[in-house]
């Protein structure tokens, strides 16, 4: 996982400073994939929301034991499996900001399902009034693929 984190770090250091990243890094590990979640903040948003598509659908073992347990202590999260996608979201009960710089979100174990490999295809942030900012989508290997369909 220490390989994951510093390979996050490496690739959001290349990253735009103006916009807030998700930084995805997959590691294929015996029969499955570990996916790790890391946030460059740039300080401006209170909450975001992704949507990763995991090989084998509705059909795959998906460990979320691990899923956004890193916040900062004044964010909440929640991560589902549903139909064959995990669906996260942080956000502030009382609208602070996320801090700037890197931030661990936490990571996610797919086990099995089949071919293929975990595609991000939702990523949203958010500022305090809960309108979009500036945000994108970094892949720290290619254990994961960007299929983002929503202009930003």
């Amino acid at each position: 996982m220490k390989k994951l984190i510093l390979a996050s770090m490496l690739i959001a250091s290349g990253a735009a400073s103006a916009a807030d990243t998700l930084v995805v890094t997959g590691e294929k590990a015996k029969g499955g994939t570990v996916i790790a979640l890391d946030y460059s903040s740039s300080g401006l948003a209170s909450g975001v929301q992704f949507k990763i598509a995991v090989p084998g659908g509705e059909k795959a073992k998906v460990n979320l034991n691990g899923c956004l347990k890193a916040l900062p202590s004044s964010h909440g999260g929640a991560c589902s499996f549903a139909k064959g996608y995990v669906i996260g979201l942080v956000y502030s009960d009382s609208n602070a900001l996320l801090p700037a710089g890197m931030l661990s979100f936490g990571s996610i174990g797919v086990l099995g399902g089949g071919a293929g490999t975990p595609e991000v295809v939702e990523f949203i942030a958010a500022d305090a009034q809960a309108n979009k900012i500036s945000a994108n989508v970094e892949l720290g290997s290619d254990a994961v693929q960007s299929k983002l369909t929503q202009a930003q």
